[in-house]
């Protein structure tokens, strides 16, 4: 017994020999090529509107507040997510979380200036400075 769907369809719309050469016709691909660029223009459609429509105000406050060099390939990145401040210690293929702290903490301890300034190079705090001579001058255990 065959679906009532079926009954509605002409038998020689399914043949085939009808739909041309090969079985596939010659209208196929310019279909699939048409609906292909139907889906491309739609999402670049949608990422064009995303981005000009998208949340500014979350991206404005993402932002790297200074750097403290440290060496040829180690450094020392301060940034600013949201209402908190992060730092970052930078060395090669590796990044460590050091300490996080409250937005208006920072700003309170550096000042305003340089907090709403541009990244640029900092000196380090002495106590910083004296740790990171300290484990660098350190020996290396011996092998036994």
């Amino acid at each position: 017994m065959a679906p009532a769907f079926l009954a509605t369809l002409d038998p020689s719309a399914l043949d085939p020999s009808a739909l041309g050469s090969g079985g596939l016709g010659a209208g196929s691909w310019w279909r699939t090529i048409g609906g292909l660029a139907v889906v491309f223009g739609l999402l670049f459609l949608s990422l064009k509107l995303l981005s000009r429509y998208g949340r500014r105000g979350a991206a404005a406050q993402a932002r790297m507040v200074a750097v403290w060099h440290l060496g040829p390939r180690r450094e020392i990145q301060i940034l600013r997510l949201g209402e908190e401040v992060s730092y970052v210690y930078k060395h090669e293929n590796a990044m460590v979380l050091l300490r996080q702290e409250e937005w208006e903490a920072y700003r309170q301890q550096y000042g305003e200036t340089v907090a709403a300034g541009p990244a640029g190079s900092l000196t380090l705090p002495p106590a910083l400075t004296r740790w990171f001579k300290a484990t660098a001058l350190r020996p290396a255990a011996s092998r036994d």
